[in-house]
Order: C-alpha cells, then structure tokens, then sequence
C-alpha cells in the first residue's frame, strides 16, 4: 500500500460525494431536474461538464499506450477532437430551443417526436446503452488499475469502491451532482497532467526538446506515420479518425448537455471554448514518448509505469499520488455521465414507449407491486405522468447498469482501452443522419429513420459476429479494414434516404415543431 496515495484517493472520495450530494440538493427534485438541471447550467460548469465527461480514462491512460505501441499515430486524437463538437455549433442551438419548448430531456425523445417513431426512441435507447457498457468498462478498468496500484487489491474490487462514491452523488444528486463534481475532476486532470508532463521529461532528461531530440535520434519511426511495428494501412488509420469525428457529437450524454445549458447561444460558446481542453492532451503524447526512450509496455498500465521509474526521486511519492489522483478524475468525470444519462435513456425512451403496449404496462404493474416503484398517486395512472416513479426507475437502473459493467470488467479485462473505445463508437455515430437530417431536411421521414437506423445497427452487429466466427472471410469483405461505425452509416444513410423518398412524409404540425415549415 502507498499511504499518501491512499490519503489523496480517500479525501478526493469523500469531497466528491459531498460536493455532489450538495449540489443535487439545489433543485425541485422532479425529472426535469434529475435528468437537464432544470435547464440552468451556465458557461463554467457547462465547459467543464463538456470537457471532463468527453476525456475519460481512455485519455489518460488509452494516449500515452498508444504512443508506446503506435508512435504518431496517436495524434489522431487531436484530429477528431478538435473538430468532434463542430456539428453541435450547427444544431445545437436548435436543439436547445426545441427541447426547452417541447419538454425533451434526451436526445432519443427528440429524435422519435421528429420522426413520429416510438418504435426508433426504443431502438435508439437500447443501442445507446449497448454503447455505454463498453464505455463504463473504460472508466472501470481505469478506476481499477488506480486502486491496484495505489492498495494492491484486486482491479475488480478497486473499481467497485471507487464507482460505489460515483453512485452516491449520482444517484442523489442527479445531473447537478454530475455537473459540479466535472468541475472540481476537470480542474484536476488539466493541472495534474500538465504539472507531470513537463515535470517528467525534465527530471528524466533535462527537458522536453532534449527528450524530442533523443527520440528522434534513436527512434524516428515514432515520429513518422504509419508508425512502428505492425503498421495500420491508412484507409484504417483514416476511418478511425473519421469515426471519431462523427460520432464525438452523436453520444447520448454529450448531446444531452444540450438540454442542461441556460441558453441556446451557450451551447454554441460551449462549442467553441471546447478545444481549448484539448491542449491537456500534449502533455499526455510527450509522456508516451518518454515510455518510449525508457522501454516502457504497451499496455494500459504505462502511465503508471513511467511514474514508477521515478522512484529514488523524493517527489516520487507525490507524483503517483498525483497521477492516481488525476486519473481517477478522469475516469469519475465520465462515469457519472454516463451512469446518469443510461438510467434516463432507459427510462425516458425505452420504458415510457412501451408502456404504451401491453407488454410494458405489465411490466409497470410488476415493478410496483414489487415495490421497485412506487403506487401510481391516482389508480391506472402512468408511470408517464409520475414524476416520482420515473426518478426512482431511473436511480434503480443506474444501480443496475453499474452492477453488469462491473461484472463486464472481468470479460473485457483482455481489451485494450483504445479498441474498446472504438467498439464503442460504432453505435452513436448511426444517429447522426437522424440528427442531422432530421433537422435539415424537410422529407426525411418516418419510414426511413426506422429503416436507416436498423440498417445500420444490423451492419454494425453482422460484421462484428463475422470476424469473430469467420475472420478470413470478414477480411476478404472489408479490405480496406473500415472501421464498424463506417460500415453502418453507409448503410444507414442509404436506406434513411431511400425510405423516406418513398414512404410517407412527416405532418405540417411535426415539422412547424422542428422549425421546418416554410
């Protein structure tokens, strides 16, 4: 065990909850609170809560390993993130001004209303949580490694007590709770990471061009695409980047933040302060290539390594408290997100379409007799129409979706960071011709956003169960190694188009609504 790591990690526990507990406490308590604040964030917590819940443990841990692994080619994370939002300055105010008016508090439930779709608000509420597992295993496995490190427990058992103190505040302070904590966990990764990433190279090697020349000089290849080793043929490297890009915008609880801002002009400044985040993601790369003069592994655990190597330093014992700190943040900072927009996309558009059929209102039934919810106030009430009962459903989730990626962290303990964000991103980036055209274009219509999203979601799982069972074969098919989300947005835009030309298209009302009526 490291004492003074465990002190930093306790405190950062406890005031986090605090903070979070306090700050949820600040609303009515009703859905709209639980779920948008009320609609009320102003530009600090909104630039924080953007950037802290997009740059998660997969940055601080994903960027340095892939530098060890890749060299160059890890700057595509720079690529994709400093145009990734760009789309929102475009509709976000839009988005926020249709919300406001209409209730909306996802980005499904916007989606659907368009499109008059129940049935695309469940497809794309199920598709969205199927995403998020892979994502909250990032943050786990992050959270675990930290633990690990700093207790020597187990990584599985680390990363339980860590997401037991996110569930706190998540759970009782809902997107307030999530907002504020981003605030103080932002503020921590930029001054940690930059602190260490100039200090490190300096320590080690007199300072940061020193350690550029060197790498240079011995090993130039990590410095030149397509990089080291095993090389990844451009038309991969490029859909990568190109999957990023386009799917940055599209995750539920990143468009969702549109609902929370207090005004539309914000979520466009919000836009366009983002990039300046970005810049803590240099210090990052030239940690990596410090992991690269020093041998360090290719593996998720090189942040710690590096740090280790600094262990006759008498600051050493500071700094890996410091880098447990930081990553911790990270991890947290996108985890609670995460956490709190899959209890509400669940809830808000999977169970509430359903509950419309029989089916789910059975299930209704059953979860209140069991006490999962609470009575309806009036008899044959909707769970719709209970405030109370949606806010409880919500919270009991998230529990819930905590509990299966946890045990989810064992399966994936294998995967790499970097390929299980990208499997991630394969399912968002199918909503970005619904988004888009939904709200550009004046035909897109019910018929096709069903076809198209299925279309899509159906690419996404029919190559991936192919390279698993038939690798060869999914290779000859795919030769240009295209990323999945590629594949089904081709799909997906395909079919939107085709179906909504000819089926039927979307009412006057409907688009007088979307501002679309001439």
């Amino acid at each position: 065990m490291r004492p003074l790591a465990m002190v930093v990690v306790v405190i950062y526990l406890i005031v986090t909850v605090v903070l979070g507990i306090v700050a949820g406490r600040r609303g009515r308590g009703d859905t709209n609170d639980y779920v948008a604040g009320e609609r009320s964030f102003g530009p600090v917590v909104m630039y924080f809560v953007v950037g802290a819940t997009i740059f998660s443990a997969y940055a601080l841990l994903g960027t340095p390993q892939r530098v060890v692994a890749r060299g160059s080619d890890a700057f595509y994370v720079l690529a994709y993130g400093a145009v990734g939002l760009v789309p929102l300055f475009f509709f976000g105010a839009r988005v926020r001004r249709i919300g406001a008016r209409e209730g909306f508090l996802t980005q499904a439930e916007l989606v659907a209303a368009r499109f008059e779709s129940p049935r695309v608000s469940v497809l794309m509420g199920v598709a969205s949580v199927v995403a998020f597992v892979p994502y909250l295993v990032i943050q786990l496995k992050g959270a675990g490694l930290v633990m690990e490190a700093v207790t020597g427990w187990p990584a599985q058992w680390g990363a339980a007590l860590v997401y037991l103190a996110v569930l706190a505040y998540v759970l009782l302070g809902g997107v307030r709770g999530v907002g504020w904590t981003n605030v103080v966990q932002g503020i921590a990764m930029l001054v940690v990471i930059w602190v260490l990433g100039l200090w490190i190279p300096t320590t080690l090697y007199g300072s940061v061009s020193a350690m550029m020349d060197r790498v240079l000089a011995e090993h130039p290849e990590f410095l030149t695409l397509p990089g080291p080793g095993e090389q990844t043929p451009i038309s991969r490297y490029s859909s990568e980047v190109l999957v990023s890009i386009l799917g940055f915008s599209m995750w539920p609880h990143v468009f969702m933040k549109c609902f929370t801002a207090r005004s539309a002009r914000l979520v466009q400044l919000s836009v366009v302060w983002y990039p300046t985040f970005l810049f803590f993601l240099v210090p990052l790369l030239l940690l990596g290539y410090v992991a690269v003069l020093a041998g360090g592994p290719a593996d998720d655990s090189v942040l710690f390594w590096l740090v280790d190597q600094l262990g006759s330093h008498p600051l050493y014992p500071l700094a890996f408290a410091f880098v447990a700190f930081a990553v911790l943040a990270a991890s947290m900072s996108t985890g609670d997100a995460l956490l709190h927009a899959g209890g509400s996309i669940l809830v808000r558009d999977v169970l509430l379409p359903l509950e419309r059929g029989s089916l789910g209102s059975r299930l209704v039934r059953w979860a209140r007799t069991l006490r999962l919810l609470p009575r309806a106030p009036v008899s044959g009430a909707s769970l719709r129409d209970d405030e109370a009962a949606q806010t409880r459903a919500i919270r009991i989730i998230i529990v819930l979706l905590a509990l299966l990626s946890w045990v989810m962290l064992d399966v994936a303990g294998g995967t790499s960071i970097v390929d299980l964000l990208l499997l991630a991103y394969a399912i968002p980036i199918q909503f970005l011709p619904l988004v888009v055209l939904g709200l550009l274009w004046r035909r897109a219509g019910r018929r096709g956003a069903e076809l198209g999203l299925g279309a899509g979601l159906l690419t996404i799982v029919g190559v991936f169960v192919l390279r698993k069972v038939a690798p060869e074969l999914a290779a000859s098919l795919n030769p240009l190694q295209l990323e999945l989300g590629i594949l089904g947005l081709g799909a997906n835009l395909i079919f939107l188009v085709l179906g909504s030309l000819r089926g039927q298209p979307p009412s006057h009302e409907t688009l007088r609504r979307f501002e679309l009526s001439r």
